[in-house]
């Protein structure tokens, strides 16, 4: 296979660069700054960026042009245009040694969130689902640092990264219930030097994972095996997305938090956003059902 060419796609470094996403609607793409309060939009090449109210863990579609953020320690949608932050009641996490990390919705516009205990050693950490009620139920507990969450192409399969010790595991899921079955562990990181963060599939059904440390991305097979791995010009690469014209674009986020001025300087695009062409399409992200959270809300 030929050689891929990754590029800068936005020069805009950001601290903790994470949570990329593609909205059709507005051919753009967002992402946020996990350190900072801070999401970033690029759109015809021009990256803007407005100011949260908190700090910002993930972001998924609201269906309606707009944005659901899941913070650090609560949920909202954000209209990026106007700058308009609408907060969600939200209870049943406790959030005392614990904070949201990564999400992404299903099929049937649930959003699946996992914590991060705030040492990263301690395994009390969640995966939680979050419907239009907003109420979590508890998926999975035993965790240390929830990442990366992505489905399958058929939506009856769920994959999800334990940051530490460093797995991937995958679950049958119902979809009609949003039950999972047992976990089983497909990419075991153990030994490696580096961890799964952020991750995503292309409609082929492999499974793509950006592995902080690792200086690269990674195509998995639906079976677990390494299909191929791309070299980047950072050490940390933290979450990727496909977007773009027939989402054959694959956007890279990456972190500068930690690294010396002797790392930055050798390594001149961490933080930034990269974008690559992989040869194989992505899928479209899912909305959570944000419609049905005005009509609970009495607004």
């Amino acid at each position: 296979m030929a050689p891929v060419e990754v590029r800068v796609a936005s020069a805009v470094r950001a601290t903790v660069g994470e949570a990329p996403l593609w909205c059709a609607a507005g051919q753009a793409l967002y992402w946020i700054d996990g350190h900072r309060r801070v999401v970033f939009r690029l759109r015809d090449g021009v990256t803007e960026e407005r100011e949260l109210p908190f700090r910002p863990s993930c972001l998924v579609p609201d269906g309606q042009g707009g944005l659901v953020v899941g913070y650090k320690k609560g949920l909202g949608r954000f209209e990026f245009e106007s700058g308009r932050a609408e907060q969600w009641p939200l209870s049943g996490v406790d959030f005392s040694d614990v904070s949201f990390n990564d999400g992404a919705c299903d099929a049937a516009g649930r959003l699946w969130i996992g914590t991060r205990h705030a040492g990263g050693h301690a395994p009390v950490a969640a995966l939680y689902s979050i419907g239009p009620d907003l109420r979590p139920v508890c998926r999975r507990r035993g965790l240390v640092v929830s990442n990366g969450i992505a489905f399958s192409p058929d939506g009856r399969r769920v994959y999800h990264a334990d940051s530490r010790p460093g797995r991937v595991d995958a679950y049958d899921l119902d979809p009609a219930t949003g039950m999972l079955g047992a976990p089983q562990c497909l990419i075991d990181y153990t030994g490696n030097g580096f961890r799964p963060d952020g991750c995503t599939v292309d409609e082929e059904g492999f499974l793509w994972v950006a592995e902080i440390e690792g200086w690269r991305i990674a195509r998995y097979a639906p079976d677990g095996q390494l299909d191929r791995a791309i070299a980047l010009p950072v050490a940390k690469p933290s979450s990727l997305a496909f977007g773009g014209p027939g989402l054959r674009t694959l956007f890279v986020t990456t972190i500068s938090y930690g690294l010396d001025a002797a790392a930055l300087a050798a390594q001149p695009a961490a933080g930034c956003l990269l974008a690559l062409e992989p040869g194989v399409a992505g899928l479209p992200e899912h909305a959570f059902r944000a419609d049905l959270v005005n009509v609970s809300m009495g607004g």
